[in-house]
């Protein structure tokens, strides 16, 4: 074999991700049909001659048996103290992160009372105040525990066990945490420090709203990033900016090969030197899977000239993988891995050859050549890079961005120009903060950032810049379009007729979401998200919505669903709640699409929040019950019923009866709905008689009301998705669920 490490690296991850997706158990029970497949393959001696079948089987086994014994040893253990309330000891071992007005802390816990057998396990503490804390501060103090959302699979649970965290945590009302000075510091030490004064300089310099996309671009940092900017990148199909990856770290390992050069430094020497960086670099931003792997590739790269040799991007990139899963075999439920992997291995594959056929068919006049051959080259990086992750994306996000190859080409160059005049300036002002030499680099990446987010925006409310996945269509062209390209490569023996094909899938597209928005023609669609224990209900029809309750959802998702339903205008918002939370996401949603109306009790509408989200539109404040009528066919009544407003949704003849948490009574002529929809098994009222009922709520909160849930001709969201009713008709409806 030519390249075993290529065939080794790439069955390591996949099997990973497999066994992240089924879980441990399953994942046992795969373990011997590998080792059976291993053993077979090994002793056929046809099988054993094309060393292939034996070296895959044996590479996944490898990996199933780490998954498995990590999830027993490191994983198990830590998350058996779910709902538990204990005094810890811990290192702060990360930068605080501040989201949706609460302070997040990585800590790793060295010791737990009761359980002294448990120890040296990371949990991510929040805090409603900011804690006197820095990189490995010690901290003391009681904490409660409870496991991120989610269950096996790609959610958050294993999101976080990617990052060695196994438990949430938070501190009981009235506790508080004891706050002592390092009792060590180790290199990472020195590397946090550096990144948070690189954050800092940062804000010396630029605006906020440019410094939180710098920081995002330069160091990886986010929480500063609004969710509508978050959601713009993702509907253009270049949230790729806002991971440090392969493109970052091959910028800043050019510049620095680049620079060491320009001073007449050896080449060997300057490989050495730029090495250094690219793991100063790396540790500055944190070391995320993603970095790691792209780091790792850098250091494989720079290496060669050492030893005369030139580094095989693809046994770097698969090395690169197998140390990163070895490492943690959780690593592949880290989604922005596996899309930087398979980025990556795109560029490698197609970049080239694309770029010659574009170049070929387009490069006809000399004067434009320079000018052609850039575009020529961005549109085939985007080619390959959306090839590769296409599969991810739609699994992972739901939707597929219409737009990415003109986002890329728009947002491409200047991310990277960012990078550069980004570094310089907060290098300047941190090392030189009294010479002004940071201003002018500091100046164009704050214009930079300005034409980003404004690029953007554009793109992102353009008809049509995403659609989703969950539709049928999608996944049907997605397999069409493998099977196009699989009988392409069949009957011409080669890729003679890939670009046929290529077309073939453009035109199955094309025809896909036109023959979808003509069955979605007179449609009412009354989507119930799954976002955890809270209601959050939209009411869609032709490009617009209404929005009834936001409570404890964030508004990127339901920023995504509406690109994903390609809404154009936002008819209302009706706030159920007395939760902050709920004012928040309102008025971030009111920020982005301006609603027409706002309807909330009085009491609400008093908040600031609430107001804030109807400066521009009609505020419509209730004392005990209000009443509102979209589209000429879907009546909203809304009824103060406790502490929560209930609301009743009629359309076509069918009703659905939303009860947030903190219902008490309802009407008399409210208790007979089709469809009720409660966020706690305490709302589910016993007077109340629904033909079906829907569980808004989280898969453990389910699990701990089982009783409730099985008495009751239920259906629930629970981590499973969003349902969704579709009325065409006077009592004329299907129900379905969707990513």
């Amino acid at each position: 074999m030519r390249r075993p490490l290529v065939l080794v690296g790439f069955c390591y991850l996949l099997t990973l991700a497999a066994a992240v997706f089924f879980g441990a158990s399953l994942s046992f029970v795969l373990l011997w049909v590998c080792l059976a497949g291993f053993a077979v393959t090994f002793f056929w001696w046809r099988t054993r001659r094309a060393v292939v079948f034996p070296l895959a089987f044996a590479a996944a086994a490898v990996a199933l048996a780490s998954f498995c014994l990590y999830s027993r040893t490191a994983v198990e253990p830590p998350r058996s103290l779910d709902g538990k309330t204990a005094e810890i000891t811990g290192t702060v071992c990360e930068l605080p992160e501040q989201r949706y007005g609460r302070w997040y802390y990585v800590i790793r816990v060295d010791n737990v009372s009761d359980a002294e057998e448990i120890k040296n396990f990371k949990i991510r503490l929040s805090s409603s105040s900011q804690l006197d804390v820095g990189p490995y501060s010690r901290v003391s103090g009681k904490v409660s525990f409870f496991l991120p959302s989610g269950g096996d699979g790609f959610t958050s649970r294993s999101y976080y066990a990617s990052k060695g965290i196994m438990l949430s945590a938070y501190a009981p009302w009235g506790e508080t945490l004891e706050v002592l000075p390092p009792s060590e510091k180790p290199p990472y030490y020195y590397a946090l420090c550096v990144r948070q004064k690189l954050l800092n300089a940062l804000d010396e310099v630029l605006p906020p709203e440019e410094t939180s996309l710098v920081k995002g671009i330069l160091l990886g940092d986010t929480s500063g990033l609004s969710d509508s900017l978050m959601d713009d990148f993702r509907t253009d199909g270049v949230s790729h900016i806002l991971s440090v990856s392969g493109l970052h770290m091959s910028t800043i390992a050019e510049l620095l090969i680049f620079l060491l050069l320009f001073c007449r430094i050896p080449k060997r020497a300057a490989s050495v030197a730029a090495a250094g960086g690219v793991l100063g670099f790396m540790a500055v931003t944190c070391f995320v899977p993603s970095v790691t792997r792209s780091g790792v590739m850098c250091l494989l790269f720079l290496a060669g000239p050492l030893f005369s040799r030139r580094a095989d991007p693809l046994n770097s990139l698969c090395t690169a993988a197998l140390l990163i899963c070895i490492s943690n075999p959780y690593s592949a439920a880290d989604v922005g891995f596996l899309l930087s992997f398979f980025a990556t291995l795109g560029l490698i594959v197609c970049t080239r050859p694309v770029t010659a056929f574009l170049n070929k068919k387009f490069d006809r006049v000399r004067a434009l050549s320079p000018l052609v051959k850039g575009i020529n080259g961005v549109l085939a990086t985007s080619v390959g890079a959306t090839l590769f992750t296409l599969p991810i994306i739609i699994l992972s996000f739901g939707t597929m961005s219409l737009v990415s190859p003109l986002a890329n080409i728009l947002e491409l160059v200047p991310s990277s120009l960012l990078l550069c005049f980004g570094a310089a300036a907060a290098i300047f002002q941190l090392l030189l903060p009294q010479t002004f030499l940071a201003m002018p680099f500091a100046l164009v990446s704050g214009l930079l950032a300005k034409y980003m987010r404004a690029s953007a925006a554009f793109l992102a409310r353009l008809p049509f810049a995403s659609v989703s996945a969950s539709q049928g269509f999608v996944t049907l062209w997605l397999a069409g379009t493998l099977l196009l390209f699989a009988a392409a490569l069949f009957l011409a023996k080669g890729k003679r007729l890939f670009p046929q094909a290529a077309c073939l899938s453009f035109i199955l597209l094309l025809v896909g979401i036109g023959s979808f928005q003509l069955s979605r023609q007179n449609v009412t669609r009354l989507t119930l998200l799954d976002g955890g224990d809270g209601i959050c209900a939209v009411l869609t029809r032709g490009g617009h919505a209404f929005v009834v309750g936001c409570d404890s959802y964030n508004s990127g998702k339901l920023l995504s669903h509406f690109c994903s339903e390609n809404v154009s205008k936002l008819d209302g918002i009706a706030v159920l709640t007395q939760n902050r939370d709920e004012f928040t996401c309102a008025k971030e949603i009111a920020a982005r699409f301006r609603p027409v109306k706002v309807v909330a009790q009085e009491t609400a509408a008093a908040d600031g929040y609430v107001r804030r989200a109807a400066q521009n539109s009609l505020l419509i404040p209730f004392v005990s019950q209000a009443e509102c009528t979209v589209w000429n066919r879907v009546k909203i009544q809304l009824v103060q019923a406790g502490k929560a407003t209930a609301a009743r949704i009629t359309s076509d003849g069918v009703s659905v009866l939303l009860c947030p948490d903190g219902v008490k009574s309802l009407p008399a002529n409210w208790k007979t709905p089709d469809f009720l929809v409660v966020a706690s098994a305490s709302s589910a009222l016993e007077d109340v008689s629904p033909v079906c009922t829907v569980f808004s709520m989280e898969n453990e909160t389910l699990r701990k009301n089982h009783d409730v849930v099985a008495a009751r001709r239920a259906v629930w969201t629970g981590g499973y998705g969003n349902l969704v009713l579709n009325m065409t008709g006077e009592r004329k409806l299907s129900v379905g669920r969707e990513k």
